[in-house]
């Protein structure tokens, strides 16, 4: 018995070696792609998978806008979005499944992958958009308002006390519907259903955050694994891309993302989603070029931003202080 849960404990371990040995293997295949573009792709990787495994936003919400700063085509961002999230929220998936089985709403996430893998195939092969800057702005604004609400559901103290979804008539139209929506919308950009889902998770049927984000992050894994099937068979997926983010997805998969999710806490966790959402928000209001903007305009509508998020981060902050102080007054030595 001790021998078998020494091997269960030792099991992301055991992956991480197999993973290294592979990928030494296959290095003579893409070392020279590797070592004159991609050599930054390693240490990209540990970012965006420890934000994908730990917030209900995919690696997409990192890659994107990064990658197509740096002269990537927009279409190759959202092949290899897909194809690194299924392996890399798919490691996740297995660690936090090794961490707490409670964390998963299993009886939705069929559904949910059902809707989502619906829309993506019409995304993908019916209405397929060659530039999808459009949007990825249009989700970043719904996703930055989103945030918004999270934000007063802080300050006023929302409850969100469930831990499951019962599956009625409405609420399985409700998941078809937006998991519809959210698969094409990840089909177009590379990712979008998870961050939708947690907002149904905690807005409309109050589960608790916890649970809507890893509950999020493995379904968004099963869609990346159906896209990326998807797009093997329908376009040139960039293997070279996936190869070299690897080891850092795999380092952060496995290991460094459920262990600050543990330590950071469940609404530590859910400040960091709604920071890097804002950030995100803010990034493309800034290098947008679907809507012709001046650039005046532009710094105002950032500088205000600004504002506004420092004012609404000092407000949290000074209820968290107010908090932390009231349950030291009741400590009694």
């Amino acid at each position: 018995m001790k021998m078998l849960e020494n091997i269960k404990e030792k099991r992301p371990l055991i992956i991480m070696m197999i993973v290294a040995v592979l990928w030494i293997i296959f290095f003579p295949y893409f070392y020279e792609e590797f070592l004159t573009k991609f050599f930054y792709m390693p240490f990209l990787g540990v970012i965006a998978a420890t934000v994908a495994n730990t917030t209900p936003a995919a690696a997409g919400i990192v890659y994107f806008p990064i990658l197509t700063k740096l002269e990537v085509s927009p279409i190759t961002v959202v092949q290899f979005t897909m194809i690194i999230q299924a392996y890399g929220m798919g490691l996740g998936t297995f660690k936090w499944y090794l961490v707490n089985k409670k964390l998963f709403i299993f009886n939705v996430i069929p559904i949910c992958l059902f809707g989502g893998i619906a829309g993506m195939i019409i995304s993908t092969l019916v209405f397929p958009v060659k530039n999808p800057a459009m949007l990825t702005l249009i989700f970043n604004f719904i996703a930055f308002m989103f945030t918004q609400v999270i934000f007063f559901s802080i300050l006023y103290k929302h409850q969100y006390p469930n831990t499951a979804v019962l599956l009625n008539i409405s609420n399985i139209c409700i998941f078809l519907i937006f998991s519809f929506i959210g698969g094409l919308i990840s089909g177009w950009i590379g990712f979008g259903i998870d961050t939708m889902f947690y907002f149904i998770l905690t807005l409309i049927f109050k589960v608790n955050p916890a649970i809507a984000i890893v509950t999020s992050i493995s379904l968004m894994a099963a869609l990346s694994v159906a896209g990326t099937i998807i797009n093997i068979f329908v376009y040139q997926v960039p293997f070279a891309l996936w190869y070299s983010t690897v080891p850092g997805v795999t380092i952060a998969g496995l290991f460094l993302a459920s262990y600050l999710a543990v330590k950071l806490g469940a609404k530590n966790v859910l400040m960091l989603f709604t920071l890097l959402l804002s950030i995100d928000f803010s990034v493309t209001i800034w290098t947008q070029q679907a809507i012709p903007v001046s650039h005046s305009i532009r710094l105002i509508l950032i500088y205000a931003l600004i504002v506004y998020l420092v004012v609404i981060h000092v407000k949290i902050f000074k209820q968290s202080y107010k908090e932390i102080g009231a349950s030291l007054g009741n400590f009694k030595p």
